[in-house]
């Protein structure tokens, strides 16, 4: 049997990288001066990764990875076009919904599709070993 690699040190990097994402999106530009906190874009961004988080010990590492890839892939394009591309302090707010729709569609298909075989058994039964 060949070893395989542990996904979650990959997941946990993840994780921390949309946590870098949600502090680019939520540090927005105040007149010409300074910079301002927005603390609800701070949890916005950062809500999906919290959910995220809540999958790591249920997902096998394949579906580990690619749900999570592919929620840091549509928060970064999301917060490159709102944030950086036509900044107009969030006036439409997809900043506030898209990151969390995004996590609600996604991980219940992956949990569905993906999940370890110790929680797959129909029965309720513990599965022997």
């Amino acid at each position: 049997m060949t070893p395989s690699r542990d996904p979650r040190p990959a997941a946990y990097l993840i994780i921390l990288l949309g946590l870098g994402l949600a502090a680019a999106a939520a540090l927005v530009p105040f007149y010409n001066v300074a910079y301002l906190l927005e603390p609800g874009i701070l949890l916005a961004v950062l809500m999906p990764f919290l959910l995220y988080g809540l999958f790591i010990e249920s997902l096998r590492g394949s579906w580990l990875l690619a749900t999570g890839l592919l929620l840091l892939a549509a928060n970064l394009v999301l917060v490159a076009f709102e944030r950086y591309l036509r900044y107009d302090s969030y006036a439409d707010d997809l900043i506030y919904w898209v990151p969390t729709l995004a996590a609600v569609v996604v991980l219940p298909i992956a949990y569905r599709l993906g999940r370890r075989a110790d929680e797959a058994d129909p029965s309720g039964t513990p599965s022997p070993g």
